[in-house]
Formats: C-alpha cells, sequence, structure tokens
C-alpha cells in the first residue's frame, strides 16, 4: 500500500444526524472533541457508559478501492466502538491493545499493568473494500454488555491500485489455498451483547470480522453437556432452573438467548445461516462433561441429568464421586448422541464437535467398568496403579464406541441429507494425557472415526506436534494445532504459525477467537495467518497495518508535557 496518498478525515463532527452530537456531556448523544497528534489534528466523538448514544454515519465521499483504518483513543480505561459500512451486514468490533512499552506518564511508568496509552491514538487497520456508494457507521457497544466507553479519532483512506485490487480478489478466490484457520467461540459470553431491539443484527456482528480471512471454519459451542445455548429440543436453555445467578452476565445471557427463543429467533440457525453466507463452514460443539459445577455455579451451569441421575456419576479410586457423568452408562451416551443429533437433523451444520479439552475425566471406577474388567482379565482395576495401561486402554474402549456411534449417526444423517457431516474433535496435548482420559485417538484415527483433529494444551502441558502429525499424516485426518495462548504480539503469532507449519500441521486452531478479533493489531496478523507460504517473507506489519501517533492535546488539554493525568 502506497500510505503516502492517504487521506485522513480527522473531523469527526460532521457525522449525522447532528442531532446525536454535542460539545458537551450529554445523555443520548457524542460528545465532540478537538485533538492534535503527530501529524494531524482533528474533532474526534466520544460516547460514555452511560451515555446510550445513536449510531452515526460518516461520509466518506470516496469512489473504488481502498485499505481502510480507524484512529483509536480512550483515556486510561477499556473502550470499545462498533464501526460498519453501509453496505455491511454486520459490524466490526475495535478495541485498543494494552500498552506493551508502559505508559509515557511517570506515575504509570514501567509495565502497563492492563493499561492502554492515554497519550497517544492507535491507527488500526479495518479492511479492504470498494467504497464507491459507501459511508461508514459508528456505534457503541450495547448497553447490555457493561459499561464500555467508545471513541474513533478519524477514519484513514489509502487508495488501491489496479495491481493491488487484483491481487486481493485473486487472493479471495483462492481460498482453497489459504484456508486453514478455525475460529472457535463459546456461544456464550456474546450474549452479554444482544440489545433486545436489534437480535438479528447483532448475532451478525459477532461474525462479521471473519468475512475475506483465512478462517475456514467456525466451531460453535451451543450446548454446555445438557445445558443448551438455543432453543433446543434435546436439553434445557442454561440457567432454566437457577434462582439466583451467581453473575450479572449469568442472568443476562440466560435472559437473552430466553428472549431469542421467546421472539421466534435462533441464533443457531442465525449463525449458520450467515457463516455459509459468508463462505464459512460451521462445526458445532459440545463440552463433553460440562454437566456440573461448584458453588456458587452448580444451579447455573447444568442441566437435569447431574441431578436426575446420581447413580450416573463418575468414581474415582478411593470410591470418592466426582462431578462428572461417567460414559459407561448408556443414558449419559445417549443424552449426549441427541444433542449431535438435534445439530446434524435440524440444522444445516457442516460437522460436529466434541470438545474434549474441558471436563476430562470421562470415566474412572464405575461399577460397570470395575466388574468388567475384573471379568476379563481377572484384575480389580482398584488395586492397580492409576496408570496401569491395562485398564487405561480398556475403559477407553468405552469412548472409542462412543466414537463408532457418533460416526455411525454422522454417517447415515448425511447420507440422508446429501452431504458428508464431518466430526472434528478436541484433545488433549499429547498420546499419555489422552489414553489417561481414555482418549485413544490413534484408534479415532485407524478407523477413520474424525475428519479433524485439534490438539490443545491440557492444564497447560506442551502439545507434542510431532506425534499428532506422525498420528494423522496420509490417514485422511486434517491435524490443527491450538494457537495459545489467546494474546500475544503479530510477530510471536507468525512465529508459532511458521514452527507449526514446519513441523507439518495441516491449519491452526484459535480458541476464544471471539476475544482476540476487536484488537486489530494483533488481528491483522493472526486473520492471514492461513498463507503458511509467504509467512517466511512477512514483517509483524507495524506501520502497514497498525501503527501509534502520539498525541499533543486532546479537549484542549495538554498531554504531550505536564498533563492532567499525574494528579490522578
Amino acid at each position: 500500500m502506497d500510505h503516502s496518498k492517504a487521506r485522513y478525515l480527522t473531523d469527526m463532527g460532521v457525522c449525522t444526524p447532528v442531532s446525536a452530537l454535542t460539545a458537551g456531556h450529554r445523555k443520548y448523544r457524542w460528545q465532540t472533541v478537538p485533538y492534535e497528534a503527530e501529524g494531524l489534528s482533528g474533532t474526534m466523538i466520544y460516547s460514555g457508559p452511560e451515555t446510550d448514544a445513536p449510531p452515526v454515519t460518516l461520509s466518506l465521499d470516496a469512489s473504488g478501492w481502498h485499505a481502510v483504518f480507524l484512529g483509536l483513543y480512550s483515556n486510561i480505561h477499556r473502550a470499545t466502538l462498533k464501526a460498519r459500512l453501509t453496505g455491511d451486514r454486520g459490524y466490526t468490533w475495535f478495541e485498543r491493545e494494552e500498552s506493551e512499552a508502559g505508559s509515557h506518564d511517570p506515575v504509570y511508568s514501567g509495565p502497563s499493568a492492563g493499561r492502554v496509552d492515554n497519550y497517544a491514538l492507535d491507527e488500526r487497520f479495518w479492511k479492504f473494500a470498494d467504497l464507491t456508494g459507501q459511508d461508514v457507521v459508528f456505534a457503541p457497544e450495547a448497553a447490555s454488555s457493561g459499561p464500555t466507553p467508545a471513541y474513533v479519532a478519524y477514519v484513514k483512506l489509502v487508495p488501491l491500485s489496479d495491481a493491488e485490487v487484483g491481487a486481493i480478489r485473486a487472493d479471495r478466490a483462492a481460498d482453497a489455498e489459504t484456508k486453514r484457520l478455525i475460529l472457535m467461540n463459546d456461544a456464550f459470553s456474546e450474549y452479554v451483547s444482544l440489545p433486545h431491539h436489534d437480535p438479528r443484527q447483532t448475532i451478525w456482528d459477532w461474525l462479521e470480522p471473519y468475512r475475506d480471512t483465512d478462517f475456514k471454519t467456525l466451531l460453535w459451542c451451543a450446548c454446555q453437556g445438557d445445558a443448551a445455548h438455543y432453543p433446543s429440543r434435546a436439553a434445557p436453555i442454561i440457567g432454566s432452573n437457577t434462582t439466583d445467578f451467581p453473575r450479572e452476565i449469568d442472568r443476562t445471557i440466560h435472559e437473552s438467548i430466553t428472549d431469542l427463543s421467546g421472539r421466534g429467533v435462533d441464533s443457531l440457525r442465525e449463525v449458520i445461516e450467515f457463516c455459509h453466507e459468508a463462505g464459512i463452514r460451521v462445526h458445532v460443539s459440545n463440552r463433553m462433561e460440562a454437566f456440573q459445577c461448584s458453588p456458587p455455579f452448580e444451579e447455573f451451569f447444568t442441566g437435569p441429568l447431574y441431578e436426575d441421575h446420581p447413580e450416573w456419576r463418575c468414581v474415582d479410586l478411593d470410591g470418592r464421586e466426582i462431578a462428572r457423568m461417567s460414559y459407561v452408562y448408556e443414558g449419559v451416551r445417549e443424552l449426549v448422541m441427541d444433542i449431535f443429533r438435534e445439530y446434524a437433523n435440524d440444522y444445516d451444520v457442516d460437522g460436529v464437535n466434541p470438545i474434549f479439552n474441558r471436563g476430562a475425566p470421562f470415566l474412572l471406577y464405575e461399577q460397570p467398568l470395575v466388574d468388567g474388567f475384573k471379568a476379563e482379565t481377572g484384575l480389580d482395576a482398584r488395586d492397580l496403579d492409576e496408570r496401569d495401561e491395562r485398564y487405561l486402554r480398556y475403559r477407553a474402549e468405552v469412548m472409542t464406541e462412543f466414537m463408532r456411534n457418533l460416526r455411525k449417526e454422522m454417517n447415515e444423517i448425511g447420507d440422508r441429507r446429501g452431504k458428508k457431516i464431518e466430526i472434528s474433535a478436541h484433545v488433549l496435548n499429547d498420546e499419555e494425557t489422552n489414553l489417561f482420559y481414555a482418549l485413544d485417538v490413534p484408534a479415532w484415527v485407524r478407523e477413520g472415526l474424525i475428519d479433524n483433529l485439534i490438539s490443545y494444551p491440557w492444564q497447560d502441558g506442551e502439545i507434542d506436534v510431532p506425534y499428532f502429525v506422525k498420528l494423522t499424516r496420509g490417514a485422511g485426518v486434517a491435524y490443527y494445532n491450538e494457537v495459545m495462548p489467546r494474546r500475544m504480539p503479530p510477530e510471536e503469532y507468525r512465529r508459532r504459525a511458521l514452527a507449526d507449519y514446519a513441523a507439518g500441521v495441516d491449519g491452526l486452531c484459535f480458541w476464544d477467537t471471539n476475544g482476540r478479533d476487536r484488537f486489530k493489531k494483533e488481528y491483522s496478523m493472526i486473520r492471514r495467518l492461513g498463507h503458511k507460504d509467504d509467512l517466511a517473507g512477512w514483517d509483524d506489519g507495524e506501520g502497514e497495518f497498525f501503527t501509534t501517533r502520539r498525541l499533543i492535546s486532546v479537549g484542549g488539554y495538554v498531554l504531550d508535557k505536564y498533563p492532567p493525568h499525574w494528579a490522578y
């Protein structure tokens, strides 16, 4: 991009409607605030956490393809902003990253400890787009998601050459070569951002950031054990029996999902429809052991199974009951299978995703297992070391049989629907750990029970990438490694992706992608990490996709020398 040709729109005070703007603090209006920064000056707009300002529109007066950037600000505190082009179906979320180098304030010098840089504007890449006939709309975050302000200081437009436009179009058309990324969303925390007057729009907003990126598949966790996040026939909505919610967000989430259902909006169906329109496949997930939590969450994070069937709970080596439901019991297996059947029968899913990296173990020393092992071997499993491979392999057969039945069910439903329904399994970090928790992953690969394998750093353990590469190579199973932690500088994302591709992984997965995509400095790298053949020639994007401008003043108050912050 030729940034020397950039056009800066720095006067946000010309947004419309004019009635939504004010020079002071007023409820339901954006405040206009003059500023001076390195190389430019203008007027930003600000909506406070209690302002409840309406969306406003900025005329771009542009035609043709451009790279679009936003200039963001916030004063110490966390701030979020939503923006969309008038031709976009959904908004995109923006949030400033914490200052990596620490504040320039002598009071807050050193590590930033989660603070943003209140002495700077952050310029962040948003998208490539044909701006002909389009304007940009800004909105604050929905009030139900918590008290966060919104700021925007400027819009930067960089015109693109014919060659650049051609390259962008060719890149998007060649998505089979670069679509190597999986995004995971727990389908839970998103519901706190749901304004009840416009639910479908907000659902679209959750997913808009993944359009025209390297993300191929969404893993959408619509159920936790037997507590659903959608209007399920197989399980109640999460929190249905809760009388005293442990957190405000839990009440908000339950009420949002219930309200949607009552108004005939099926969030799962909306998610699938939007993603398919955007060229993204959807695999619907279930956390395979999220049946019960401890106080104060014992009423909220649970469905009826745990309370109704205490006889199906896991029992440890010492005889103590464990807050898990054992898959040795047919009733547990059948309930979970019913949920997967509902996904595949009632929705246009592309696959299902059993999540084994949350809530292990899945069975331990329940009496049917102990009796069966003794009948087969003459040994009492409770007299053996808990890592004795003979018993581990015996009980792993239970979970393998479950996966065989899941494969059979998905094949039969897929045949009726005329499309393959894939199985993507989230597993633990190495062979030994998986086997200890009754996951015989080699058997699943050998028998063709899964299509995609995703390794996860269970208990922060190191992932044995070479093991999984060797296991899946030539077996018709695609291997994806989980990229953790959730927050890293762009260069660290690039480095880790290069290492994984060099080791032989087929693609990358991002747990809680919805907590990453709003940080555009990092996301400028994440969204392109499917370009494995190009990564080695890239830098971290500084100056191209993101940069920082030092502030001189905001609202007439000097910030570059003796700023007011020193008093607070």
